[in-house]
C-alpha cells in the first residue's frame, strides 16, 4: 500500500509562486490523463511563459512517486516513479495542466490530476486487466489511491498503432473495450471520456505510419456513450514532426475542457 503525502508548502518554497487556497484531495474532482507521449507531453518546458510557471494550489497532481503536490509541468515526471511500467523520462508539457486551468475557470472546482500515460504505448499494451505492473492496472490503482471524486478521463493515443495497417483497423474496437473496462473497474458506468484524434500525419518518415489516416477517421467517428472527441489536426508540431509543441498542447488543453464540459452537461461523470 502506498502512503500518500501532500507536498504543497515545500513545493512552493523552492521559488514557485502559487495562487488560490489549497484544496483537500477529498474536495477535488479527479481527472485521469492516459494514453501515450502526446498526453505525457513533449512540449518544450523552455517555451512556458512566466505565467505558465505560476502554480495554483487548487490544482494538484498525484505524482508518479505517490505524492500529492501542487501541479506544474512536467505533470508526468518520472522522478521517484513507483510503477515502473509507466515511467516516461521524456515527459514535458502536455495538455493536462492547461485543461485543469480551463476547467477551474469554467467551473471553479478544485482539480486533482492523475497522470498514467506512457510514451510509445500501443492499445495492446493498454489491454484491460492485470495488476499494477501493467499500464491499465497501474492507472486503475493510482486513480483509486489519489482521493477525491473521479470526474473524467482524458485520452490521447494512436500514433504507435498507426505503424501497422491491421493494428490500426482494430483501434476503435480496442478503445471501446478499454473504456468499458475503466467504467466497470472504477464503478462509474457514465465516466466522462474526452478523447483526442491524431494530429496531422508526419511528413517526415510518413511511410512509418500507414494506418494514421484510418485511426484519425475512427477517432473522429466514435460512437461510445459519454465519450466526446476533439481533433489535434492543424496544431503545430515540434521539430520531430510527431509531437505537439507547447503552444499546441496549451490549445489542446482548452479544447479538452470544452469537451469535458459538454459531457458534464449531458450528465456524464
Amino acid at each position: 500500500m502506498i502512503v500518500r503525502h501532500i507536498v504543497i508548502a515545500g513545493f512552493v518554497a523552492i521559488g514557485v509562486p502559487a495562487t488560490g487556497p489549497a484544496a483537500s484531495p477529498v474536495e477535488a474532482e479527479v481527472y485521469i490523463l492516459a494514453g501515450q507521449s502526446n498526453m505525457s507531453g513533449r512540449g518544450a518546458l523552455s517555451e512556458l511563459s512566466t505565467t505558465d510557471r505560476v502554480a495554483d494550489e487548487r490544482i494538484t497532481v498525484y505524482g508518479n512517486d505517490g505524492m500529492l503536490r501542487v501541479a506544474l509541468d512536467p505533470l508526468d515526471d518520472a522522478s521517484g516513479q513507483v510503477d515502473a511500467v509507466s515511467a516516461d523520462r521524456q515527459a514535458a508539457v502536455g495538455p493536462g495542466l492547461p485543461f485543469a486551468r480551463a476547467m477551474l475557470r469554467r467551473h471553479g472546482r478544485a482539480i486533482l490530476l492523475v497522470p498514467c500515460a506512457k510514451g510509445g504505448s500501443s492499445m495492446a499494451q493498454w489491454a484491460p486487466g492485470g495488476d499494477r505492473s501493467t499500464l491499465y492496472g497501474s492507472c486503475i490503482a493510482r486513480a483509486r489511491e489519489a482521493g477525491g471524486r473521479i470526474a473524467g478521463m482524458l485520452w490521447y493515443q494512436g500514433e504507435s498503432d498507426a505503424r501497422d495497417v491491421a493494428t490500426a483497423a482494430r483501434w476503435s474496437a480496442a478503445f471501446a473495450d478499454l473504456v468499458t473496462a475503466f467504467r466497470r473497474d472504477l464503478r462509474m458506468p457514465q465516466l466522462a471520456v474526452s478523447a483526442v484524434s491524431l494530429s496531422d500525419r508526419p511528413v517526415r518518415d510518413a511511410d512509418r505510419y500507414p494506418g494514421w489516416t484510418d485511426i484519425q477517421r475512427q477517432q473522429t467517428h466514435l460512437k461510445i456513450a459519454c465519450t466526446d472527441g476533439v481533433s489535434a489536426a492543424g496544431l503545430p508540431h515540434n521539430a520531430d514532426d510527431l509531437h505537439l509543441a507547447t503552444r499546441a498542447q496549451q490549445r489542446l488543453g482548452t479544447m479538452l475542457a470544452g469537451s469535458m464540459t459538454r459531457l458534464r452537461r449531458e450528465g456524464c461523470r
